[in-house]
């Protein structure tokens, strides 16, 4: 139970930022923003922070959390499957589409998906609503989901191509590719279970503790809790997110994840 008293000072001390500002300079350095990119006449939006390092919690002093306010925009698209690859160096090649290749949202099946998913889980504007939490870890449990589904059609893929070079007794670049390209594959599945895990029991605290253990102030961008150690949790969880986000941020076609 929250103690009710004293809860207005407490609220005023156990508190963390959610702002949309800008990134101080003893933060990081940070590049130029970049264009919106377009593939094949589809604009992927996204704000001016696109190539900017995701942002982390700024240490020593207050505890704040420091957030991108633009969300990339992702509409439904019509699902189109690729020409069969026409050698087995093409097969190896396209392991990495939708992880570190950027292909056209029609054909990447389940990147574009999960991204679609994912893209407004973790927005503060409504973290107060018990609707909201419950639509967006529905969300979450579809961008598993289909995290499944590309993990094992991948495997089974790397499977296939793993015997067809071990046949073949490729020692050349394929393989060295393959291997490449088979170990970027796996690091990228379990980074991304961390970000969408991450995500998920952040939401999952807030759903615990209810509209009356925590405030959100979208004002001033305070987000505030009347226990002490609800206020650690949170920020503990939203660390891990944050290095979860950097991870994803990694990979190009996830660069526009602003949560």
């Amino acid at each position: 139970m929250v103690n009710m008293i004293g809860s207005f000072a407490l609220k005023k001390i156990y508190k963390t930022i959610l702002t949309a500002t800008a990134l101080s300079a003893f933060t990081m350095a940070l590049p130029s923003p970049a264009p919106a990119q377009v593939i094949k006449g589809f604009e992927l939006k996204h704000s001016q922070n696109y190539n900017r390092r995701a942002p982390g919690l700024k240490k020593p002093g207050e505890n704040q959390v420091v957030i991108f306010s633009e969300e990339p925009f992702f509409k439904k698209v019509t699902m189109m499957k690729l020409d069969p690859p026409l050698s087995v160096r093409e097969r190896v090649d396209r392991l990495l589409y939708g992880i570190n290749t950027d292909v056209p949202p029609e054909y990447d099946h389940y990147g574009y998906e999960i991204r679609r998913y994912m893209s407004t889980v973790g927005n503060p504007k409504g973290i107060t609503d018990p609707q909201y939490l419950e639509t967006q870890l529905k969300n979450i449990k579809s961008a598993l989901i289909i995290l499944e589904y590309w993990g094992k059609a991948l495997e089974k893929e790397i499977d296939e191509i793993e015997v067809i070079i071990k046949e073949r007794g490729d020692t050349g670049s394929t393989r060295s590719t393959f291997r490449y390209n088979r170990a970027l594959v796996k690091a990228f599945l379990v980074e991304t279970r961390s970000w969408i895990e991450n995500n998920r029991m952040l939401l999952e605290m807030l759903q615990d503790l209810g509209p009356k253990g925590y405030s959100y102030n979208e004002e001033n961008g305070y987000i505030g809790f009347l226990n002490k150690e609800d206020l650690q949790q949170f920020v503990a969880i939203y660390e891990s997110k944050m290095k979860a986000l950097r991870q994803m941020r990694d990979y190009l076609p996830f660069q526009m994840m602003i949560y």
